[in-house]
């Protein structure tokens, strides 16, 4: 395909602009996907505010990763996929140089090019009429859901999620989606604290009193020598250092924590509870193939609400806008929809 696309670029420190540059030529194991949504993700707006080289974003690239789209070209030795195909492009495989460029795919172009595309690796095919407004959310929803499906955790099981941004609301909603019955959000938002009920989660305002007491009246106490929240799981997707290591104080036998959210610094640990409590911790980074399968299953039959984490749309030329309001903090997850225009 000849001409010349739009495409938002990263310039520096909250600096971005639309720019026009050639639409990207395929070659023989490639396809060219038409971007119909881009989420705006948190390494985004990071590197929005803080600077590129902490999120793997050069100036004066294309970037954005988080998107679904149409293949309105492919190479001659593509199998399994065809013109027409609505797709997931997996961010991190899409391009030779793999997740090092993962930031810098293109989502916040017109076009892109996967680079080797192959099915169920780099590129996952939507039904036809999927929802492209969740679908979009395919990406941090795949983040939420792989960090808190690692160890496979039990229907009964239950599980305290802190911090009601997309990653957290995605967490929780991927495990309420596996059928968990006693999954609670912690934030200090009402508004966000609203969006977790509406996914079936348990809203716990950090504002309403002790945490502890707040988690004890919900999910009871383990028995010892000092009683702890009956909580199988903690799930940090809120980067607050001082929040964690609160959480850290109230492990009980067997506990386990995730770790989504990145830090720039330390977090204190009383070693102590850990002795006592045989605790695990363990981080989650990114997302595993089947994962996108069973978030695209999720989306695909509505196993949630998740639809309502998209808090804002603007259209491709309002770029400059959408990433200043993402950056804000106000909204949850704002898409840019490249069918406004």
């Amino acid at each position: 395909m000849e001409g010349m696309m739009k495409c938002g670029i990263y310039k520096g420190i909250k600096q971005v602009a639309i720019e026009e540059r050639p639409i990207p030529q395929i070659g023989p194991k490639d396809v060219l996907v038409k971007v119909l949504r881009a989420g705006i993700c948190g390494s985004d707006t990071g590197a929005y505010l803080h600077g590129g080289m902490y999120y793997g974003v050069a100036d004066n690239a294309e970037f954005g990763h988080e998107m679904v789209g149409k293949i309105v070209e492919k190479g001659e030795e593509v199998e399994g996929i065809e013109l027409e195909d609505i797709v997931f492009v997996e961010p991190t495989c899409a391009k030779k140089k793999g997740i090092y460029v993962a930031d810098m795919c293109g989502g916040f172009s017109e076009y892109v090019n996967v680079e080797d595309a192959k099915v169920n690796h780099n590129i996952y095919i939507w039904n036809k009429d999927v929802n492209l407004d969740e679908a979009v959310l395919a990406e941090p929803l795949a983040v939420g859901t792989n960090g808190v499906i690692m160890e496979e955790p039990g229907l009964d099981e239950k599980v305290v999620v802190l911090g009601a941004g997309t990653i957290g609301l995605s967490a929780a909603a991927g495990l309420i989606a596996r059928g968990l019955k006693n999954v609670a959000v912690v934030d200090i938002n009402e508004t966000r604290l609203e969006m977790a009920k509406q996914l079936g989660a348990i809203a716990i305002n950090g504002k309403d009193g002790d945490l502890h007491e707040q988690l004890i009246n919900v999910f009871g106490s383990f028995p010892g020598y000092h009683p702890q929240p009956d909580v199988d799981m903690y799930v940090d997707a809120a980067g607050a250092p001082a929040l964690l290591s609160q959480t850290f104080n109230f492990a009980r036998e067997g506990s386990r924590y995730v770790v989504l959210s990145v830090y720039g610094g330390n977090l204190e640990i009383n070693p102590g509870m850990f002795i006592r409590s045989q605790a695990k911790i363990y981080g989650s980074r990114g997302y595993m193939p089947k994962t996108i399968v069973e978030v695209m299953d999720h989306i695909t039959n509505k196993k949630t609400p998740i639809g309502l984490l998209v808090t804002k749309k603007y259209k491709p030329s309002e770029f400059v806008e959408a990433m200043e309001e993402a950056a804000s903090g106000r909204q949850v997850k704002v898409v840019i929809d490249y069918e406004m225009e």
